[in-house]
């Protein structure tokens, strides 16, 4: 395990550090604007995407992956409430409750793709194999699924404050 971390490159650590920074962050009362409910999940899911193998079984890659999506944005659906969830004052945005929620699916995302990395760096040859293609299509679709599907939930939830504000004003 020593061998694997000092193997590592040392962007990786400051990458971990952000995410681990962004993820504490997250445990306190934050603003969430539209724009970042609409962008982060975009981001993150075209990273997702464009780091699947897709040498071999591309349609098991991209398959496992939207399958991925599909679980995690339904356990995030599940996971996340819109319980404490109020319009800010601009009514252009949400304060959202501090969770640890958001420190733990980033560590998840992190930790998926430091193995997938690892496993390609090392094992080139079981990288490519149907298993390892499944999982991580199936990781990497979970973890984005997991931050996708709170957005949306929390963009719903933004529509139906400024929705029941504006028939409030009428």
């Amino acid at each position: 395990m020593l061998d694997t971390l000092q193997g590592t490159p040392l962007w990786v650590y400051g990458v971990f550090l952000l995410v681990c920074y962004y993820g504490l962050r997250a445990r306190t009362p934050s603003r969430e604007s539209e724009l970042s409910l609409l962008i982060t999940p975009g981001i993150l899911t075209l990273w997702s995407f464009f780091s699947l193998n897709y040498n071999e079984h591309a349609g098991l890659a991209l398959g496992s992956w939207i399958a991925g999506i599909a679980l995690g944005s339904l356990a995030a659906i599940a996971l996340f409430s819109h319980r404490g969830v109020t319009l800010d004052s601009d009514g252009k945005g949400l304060i959202v409750p501090g969770s640890w929620k958001i420190f733990c699916i980033s560590l998840l995302f992190f930790a998926v793709k430091y193995f997938i990395g690892y496993q390609a760096a090392v094992h080139p040859e079981r990288s490519a194999s149907v298993q390892m293609l499944a999982l991580t299509g199936t990781a990497s679709g979970f973890t984005v699924g997991l931050f996708c599907g709170r957005a949306t939930t929390l963009y719903r939830k933004l529509m139906a404050l400024r929705a029941l504000k504006n028939a409030s004003v009428a």
